[in-house]
């Protein structure tokens, strides 16, 4: 990872989870009318009703079945619940992070003006050098006596000798004010780091918590299919209800 550089936050949208319809909330059942004969008579459409509280279609529910349905209903509540619960924290966290982002964005803004400066310097640097480099050749051929040069030319050569000890007095003195700078990017990197690895650790937890939403979506509808639409008898409610 490039030091001054921060990983994309892939702050996923959490997806909605669908809001299932109601289901109608079960009457207190009717006391069940008393026999006229030993053998069971043929259930009234008016005492049944849907869990998905239409009129319902299809062939009625037997107490089994009915069961099974209501079972799956409540286990689909519970879940729907649970991934509700976490939904707000976890969006509450990516509004957190999001803040934080936009502070580091203020602090990286400084953090490249360093970063240009120290280039900047550096250029500077390798341009000193190549001009004492120059300077050196053309001392030791005065030195040596390879070149005839006048007292002009000596005086000039001794200016330029003190002009590259100024310049470089005040390149070292540039670089101790940015090295003393050197904290501010450590403690950037050190934020920018924790930033990343919280943003990994949010979206893979937001990608878990968007799978269960979608499982509790996809086997709402199956129990629609296989429930909603479906009628069943009030009396075998209220038996499943009473533990029968």
């Amino acid at each position: 990872m490039n030091r001054f550089e921060l990983l994309p936050v892939l702050l996923a949208v959490l997806a909605c989870l669908a809001a299932p319809s109601q289901a109608q909330t079960p009457a207190k059942p009717a006391k069940p009318a008393p026999a006229t004969s030993a053998s069971p008579t043929k259930a009234d459409d008016s005492a049944t009703r849907s869990l998905g509280g239409g009129k319902g279609s299809g062939k009625i529910l037997t107490r089994d079945e009915l069961r099974a349905c209501i079972q799956r209903q409540e286990s689909l509540g519970a879940r729907r619940a649970e991934v509700e619960a976490a939904r707000d924290p976890l969006d509450k966290e990516k509004q957190a992070l999001l803040a934080e982002q936009e502070a580091l964005k203020v602090d990286r803004a400084r953090v490249e003006a360093l970063r240009g400066e120290a280039v900047d310097l550096n250029t500077r640097y390798k341009a000193l050098g190549d001009r004492i480099a120059a300077w050196n050749e053309r001392a030791k051929a005065v030195q040596e006596g390879t070149v005839r040069v006048t007292t002009k030319d000596r005086e000039a050569l001794e200016q330029e000798r003190l002009d590259i000890q100024a310049q470089q007095k005040s390149l070292e003195s540039e670089r101790s004010r940015i090295a003393e700078t050197q904290s501010t990017v450590n403690a950037f990197n050190t934020r920018a780091q924790a930033m990343d690895q919280k943003s990994a650790d949010w979206n893979q937890r937001n990608a878990q918590l968007t799978d269960r939403a979608k499982a509790v979506n996809d086997d709402r509808a199956q129990w629609v299919q296989d429930c909603a639409d479906r009628r069943y008898r009030e009396d075998d409610e209220a038996a499943i209800r009473k533990g029968q």
